[in-house]
């Protein structure tokens, strides 16, 4: 067993990832190594879909006119410090995957396209490329929504859970405590209802967020969110709603 040092917080009880992660990267004896493929991250134009990552909390209104007239909508412009943190982020979100894959718990892409965007899932001796889809995504056709899960992970039946990794600013996650969900959901509402998203689409019922500071200690910390049926089905009844009032060019002024 590894000694941990320079870790201020280690895994409280119920943590699945965050120990295997302290293990895996603090032992010598594992050959680590992989291709990092990274991209400039955009902003996503708009498409007509509602997306797990940004519409779960709008209004009736803002979601109205993301489907009538996404123009009108202010345009979102990323400066340097957000440019920098996300490319930071999916390096990190690399290794993450890389290690997770190593460790035999990610569940590996399904053969097919994608549902969420089309492309076809990349094989698993394939060069990392744009043409292909590199996350498991889920789609519902009724309401016009998607998502993509950073992973899925197999810890054994029945522990599967939808993955999601969030980078953060190094201080970000002081006074932060592991497992305590009700934190997550008041502190980080956005991602919440993210997951939640991704839970109703997939047919997942568990899911886990791991977040880790960019920088040292290079804390991480662990949530654990169970899937809540009665905010899904009032998030699809919204997406329905927004889609009718579109389709009879009747405005939503709330």
């Amino acid at each position: 067993m590894p000694v941990f040092e320079g870790v201020s917080q280690y895994a409280a009880s119920g943590c699945l990832v965050k120990p295997v992660l302290l293990q895996f990267f603090q032992d010598a004896s594992v050959d680590f190594n992989f291709t990092l493929y990274l991209a400039r991250s955009g902003n996503r134009a708009p498409d007509g879909w509602f997306h797990a990552s940004t519409h779960p909390l709008m209004s009736h209104r803002e979601l109205y006119l993301y489907i009538t007239d996404p123009g009108s909508l202010p345009p979102r412009r990323m400066d340097y410090v957000g440019s920098m943190a996300t490319m930071m982020g999916t390096v990190t979100h690399g290794v993450i995957e890389a290690a997770l894959d190593q460790m035999g718990v990610a569940v590996p892409l399904p053969e097919g396209d994608c549902p969420a965007c089309g492309k076809p899932y990349r094989p698993a001796r394939a060069r990392q490329s744009r043409k292909w889809c590199m996350e498991h995504g889920a789609a519902h056709q009724e309401s016009m929504s998607r998502c993509h899960l950073d992973s899925i992970l197999d810890f054994g039946p029945p522990a599967t859970f939808g993955f999601d990794y969030k980078s953060i600013r190094p201080l970000g996650l002081k006074g932060v405590p592991d497992m305590d969900a009700d934190y997550f959901a008041e502190k980080w509402p956005k991602y919440w209802a993210q997951m939640q998203e991704c839970m109703r689409m997939t047919g997942l019922r568990r899911y886990i967020v791991f977040f880790l500071g960019l920088g040292t200690p290079w804390d991480m910390r662990e949530f654990h969110i169970e899937f809540d049926p009665g905010f899904a089905a009032k998030t699809e009844a919204k997406y329905l709603e927004v889609l009718d009032h579109a389709r009879r060019g009747v405005p939503i002024l709330w």
